[in-house]
C-alpha cells in the first residue's frame, strides 16, 4: 500500500513517487516534525474557530437585545427614526401627528437636513394652548395687511396695581371684559409699544390676557354687527348723531360694501331692515326696541344674501373692523409679531374666565356678578346657512384656526374628504426680519 503526498521542492521524486515506512533516523526525525506542526495548526484552527463563533454569537446577541430595547424599552426611539423617515419622503398630502408638529416647535425633536421643510397637520391637533400656540403664528403682512388696523401703539386695558392688561378683540365677549376691567380692577385704557408689553410681562411678571371665540360663531357675529353699521339707514340718521367715530368709519369704509350691491337690496330705512328679521307683532305693536333680543324670523332672504357674501368675499379686504381675525388683534400691527400673551379665556364662559383672572390676583367679584356685554340673537338665519357656506368660512379664518390651535367645527372637518375645501396647517422655517429664523405655523393655503 502507497501513501501518495506531495514533496515540493524535489526535482527527482514524482508525485507517484512510494513513500517507504521504513526511514532512516533522520527521515522518521523530519516526520516527526512535520506532524507536529499539522497537529499544532489544527490546534490553533479548531481554537480560532472556537473564539469566532463566539465572538459572532455575542455580537448577534447584543444586536438582539439592542433591537429588542429599541422596540419595546424604548419605544420613542423608535417613533423619532420613522417620523424622520417619514420627514424624509413626505410629499403635500402627508398629514402629520399633532404630537410632533409640538415636539419640533419647543425644540424636543429636530428635522434632518434632508427632510421636508413643510409640514402638513389639522387644526387643533398641537397638544398646546392657544396663548402659546400664537407665539409661534407667522401672518403675511402683505397678504393680511387690511385686517391690521395701522397703529404704532396697541390699545389695551391696563391695571397696573394688579399687574393686569387686557387686550381687547372685537366681538369676542369684548364688551362684558371692558366692563370687568374697568369695575372689578381699576383699570383704565392706555397705549403701548409691543417692546413694553414684553418688557412688563417677561420682567415684571405682569399678566397680558385676552378672549378668543369660537372663530365661525365669532363670523355669524361680526357679520351681523358690521352688516348693521353699513346699512344705508346708518350713513346719517340718528343712530349716529352722537357716535363720530362710527360715522367716520362708515364713511371711510363704505366703498367697500358697494361691491356687494344685493346686499342692502330693496332697503333703504331701518324699518325696511326689520321686516325681514323682526316678528310681526312687536312692529305692529310699536315694540321695535325688542327686536333686538327676538329670535329671527329670517325665511332665507337675509341667509341667501349672507351666502352669496361669503361666496364673493376673498376674506382679505373687510369692510368692518368687526370682520378683522381674532390673531391679527393679538399681534403687532405694524411687524405682525404676536404679542406676549400670557393666557387666552374662552368667550363663551367669560364670566368664569373672569373669575379665574380675579382669584389669581386676589380680587373679590362683586356680589351681582359681572357687567354682561349685548347678547342679541342673529338677524339672519344662522341655521339655514348651508355646510358649503361654512366651509368656505373656514378657509377665510385659517389663520385663527391655525396660530389659536382651535379645532374645526363638524361641517368643516368633511372638508378634509373634500380636496378643494380642506383647511389645514403649514409648519415651516421662516426668516422674520430681525428676529432671525425659526419654526412657525400659518394656513396650509391662504384664502
Amino acid at each position: 500500500m502507497s501513501n501518495r503526498y506531495p514533496l515540493p521542492n524535489n526535482n527527482d521524486a514524482t508525485i507517484d513517487t512510494p513513500i517507504n515506512i521504513e526511514q532512516s533516523p533522520r527521515r522518521k526525525h523530519a516526520t516527526h516534525s512535520i506532524l507536529g506542526w499539522l497537529l499544532l495548526c489544527t490546534i490553533i484552527t479548531s481554537s480560532l474557530n472556537i473564539f469566532t463563533g463566539h465572538h459572532n454569537v455575542r455580537i448577534l446577541r447584543d444586536r438582539h437585545w439592542r433591537n429588542y430595547e429599541h422596540n419595546h424599552e424604548a419605544p420613542h426611539v423608535q417613533q423619532r427614526e420613522i417620523e424622520t423617515t417619514l420627514v424624509d419622503r413626505a410629499t403635500d398630502d402627508t398629514v402629520y401627528n399633532g404630537e410632533y408638529i409640538a415636539q419640533l416647535l419647543r425644540g424636543e425633536k429636530q428635522l434632518s437636513n434632508t427632510a421636508t421643510q413643510r409640514l402638513k397637520y389639522k387644526p387643533g391637533s398641537i397638544p398646546m394652548i392657544s396663548a402659546e400656540s400664537l407665539q409661534y403664528c407667522y401672518i403675511d403682512m402683505n397678504r393680511y395687511e387690511h385686517h391690521f388696523l395701522k397703529r404704532s401703539l396697541t390699545l389695551v386695558s391696563s391695571a397696573k396695581h394688579h399687574k393686569l392688561i387686557y387686550r381687547n378683540v372685537p366681538k369676542s365677549a369684548s364688551s362684558s371684559a371692558r366692563a370687568a376691567m374697568e369695575d372689578i380692577f381699576g383699570g383704565e385704557d392706555s397705549r403701548h409699544s409691543t417692546s413694553y408689553l414684553k418688557r412688563v410681562v417677561q420682567e415684571e411678571s405682569y399678566d397680558l390676557v385676552s378672549f378668543i371665540r369660537e372663530p365661525l360663531n365669532r363670523f355669524y357675529s361680526s357679520y351681523d354687527e358690521s352688516y348693521f353699521r353699513f346699512g344705508p339707514w346708518f350713513g346719517d340718521g340718528p343712530l349716529v348723531a352722537k357716535r363720530p367715530n362710527v360715522k367716520r368709519g362708515y364713511i371711510e369704509n363704505k366703498h367697500k360694501v358697494d361691491q356687494y350691491p344685493y346686499l342692502y337690496d330693496g332697503m333703504e330705512t331701518l324699518k325696511d331692515f326689520q321686516q325681514y328679521y323682526c316678528p310681526q307683532e312687536l312692529l305692529n305693536n310699536g315694540n321695535v326696541n325688542k327686536c333686538q333680543t327676538a329670535d329671527t324670523v329670517d325665511d332665507g332672504e337675509l341667509t341667501g344674501r349672507f351666502e352669496q357674501f361669503v361666496r364673493d368675499y376673498n376674506g382679505l379686504n373687510p369692510f368692518d373692523v368687526h370682520l378683522h381675525l381674532q390673531v391679527t388683534f393679538l399681534s403687532d400691527s405694524e411687524t405682525g409679531e404676536p404679542l406676549p400673551i400670557t393666557q387666552l379665556y374662552n368667550a363663551s364662559q367669560a364670566e368664569s374666565g373672569w373669575e379665574e383672572i380675579a382669584n389669581g390676583k386676589d380680587v373679590e367679584v362683586p356680589e351681582d356678578g359681572m357687567t354682561h356685554g349685548r347678547k342679541s340673537p342673529r338677524r339672519f338665519n344662522v341655521n339655514l346657512v348651508s355646510d358649503a357656506t361654512k366651509r368656505k368660512i373656514c378657509q377665510i379664518l385659517a389663520l385663527d384656526y391655525c396660530c389659536l390651535n382651535l379645532e374645526l367645527p363638524a361641517a368643516c372637518k368633511e372638508g378634509w374628504d373634500k380636496e378643494e375645501d380642506g383647511v389645514y396647517c403649514a409648519m415651516e422655517r421662516k426668516d422674520v426680519d430681525d428676529r432671525g429664523s425659526s419654526l412657525k405655523i400659518h394656513p396650509w393655503s391662504d384664502p
